[in-house]
């Protein structure tokens, strides 16, 4: 019990004495672990002749940056597709420059935007 208390104390510390602002400066300075994820990869043009055969149409992109900051140079791109009959139904992939595949990463269903937008400081 007293090391229960002790870490909650430690956190709640941490958290009070930090700087919370999690923008991609602070986020690329953590020291986090790569992780295995299962993804389905194949070539490029097979991928993209697959989605359009199985009625998914582009809806959003968002491009990944070098060392996770905005001035970084592009490195990936998340692309999210929607299916054309199935409400709420969507995937993304990943996609490089210099790609020779395409990955699905996640095959999601009940998407809902939110309807908020970020707030950005400057």
């Amino acid at each position: 019990m007293g090391k229960l208390i002790k870490n909650i104390c430690g956190l709640f510390f941490i958290l009070c004495c930090t700087n919370l602002y999690a923008g991609p400066e602070n986020l690329a300075r953590y020291p986090w672990t790569l992780m295995d994820v299962p993804v389905w990869c194949g070539p490029v043009k097979e991928v993209n002749k697959i989605l359009e055969i199985e009625g998914y149409v582009e809806v959003e992109i968002a491009f990944g940056r070098e060392k996770a900051l905005p001035t970084g140079e592009i490195v990936y791109a998340i692309i999210t597709y929607a299916h054309k009959k199935v409400e709420g139904h969507i995937l993304r992939t990943l996609e490089t420059p210099k790609q020779q595949e395409k990955c699905v990463l996640n095959v999601l269903f009940d998407y809902k935007a939110v309807p908020t937008e970020p707030k950005i400081e400057s």
